[in-house]
């Protein structure tokens, strides 16, 4: 009987201790086919890889990395087989077991690595506030303070009559060519101008138009006007315009239609 029992405890001292989720590496030196670990699957009790195959002479060793999921004996072994499907022979058993003792010390002692911090005093973060609220400040003192008070002068432009914009347009017709811009303008300040003793300003522009084309004073001018603008190759110079415009500006305000 203690025979029996001191067998027992010599196989059962065989197998490696190892913790519960923790992964394990072995060295495996083989000369036989290549080593490969058998297809995973759902609950199983130890995963295995090889991380790394290094030829040596005839022989190749294998960097095997395993984590053991269940409590209890298993064979490492038992989960490689040959790359060529033969049968795997020639390797001992490599026998481990799961302890879950061995887990519990390992998390206490995880525990209390993770429990030891340093703590640094001196209010840094408060210190690093204090300067930035100081540094703002002396900036802000640096733009605004002791620097005169400058009122900001207000130029007022007034707005241009209708004859003095007339003037204008009459000026830069003789230096050159109106563009699309100004010809638009000349057009509503002379329709502006020939309206005056004809309509009312609230009359609809179309019966403007008609009035100061029905005038006598109005409708000649309109039509050089209009062909002018509306068709370049009518002949209407830009002379004609000029006149028209100083025509309009040396018209007194009691004789204006």
């Amino acid at each position: 009987m203690l025979v029996a029992g001191l067998a027992w405890l010599l196989k059962r001292n065989d197998n490696l201790n190892v913790p519960l989720g923790v992964e394990q590496a072995a060295i495996i030196t083989y000369s036989g086919p290549g080593l490969v670990v058998k297809p995973f699957h759902w609950g199983v009790a130890v995963n295995v890889r090889i991380a790394q195959v290094t030829p040596q002479g005839s022989s190749k060793v294998y960097d095997v990395r395993y984590l053991v999921n269940i409590e209890g004996d298993h064979d490492l072994i038992g989960y490689l087989m040959t790359d060529n499907g033969t049968a795997l022979t020639g390797l001992p058993s490599f026998k481990v077991h799961g302890d879950p003792k061995l887990s519990k010390e390992l998390e206490a002692r995880v525990r209390e690595t993770e429990a030891i911090g340093i703590e640094v005093r001196g209010h840094y973060k408060a210190t690093l506030i204090i300067l930035l609220v100081l540094w703002i400040g002396w900036l802000f003192m640096l733009i605004f303070y002791g620097r005169p008070k400058q009122p900001v002068p207000v130029i007022i432009v007034p707005e241009l009559t209708p004859a003095e914009q007339l003037k204008v347009l009459l000026q830069q017709l003789e230096d050159g060519e109106l563009t699309a811009v100004q010809k638009a303008k000349l057009e509503m300040l002379l329709l502006r101008c020939w309206r005056e003793g004809l309509a009312t300003d609230d009359t609809p522009m179309r019966e403007v138009l008609g009035m100061i084309a029905r005038g006598e004073r109005t409708r000649d001018a309109l039509l050089r006007l209009q062909r002018w603008l509306h068709r370049p190759a009518s002949g209407v110079a830009k002379t004609e315009i000029a006149e028209l415009i100083r025509a309009r500006l040396s018209v007194p305000a009691a004789n204006r239609p």
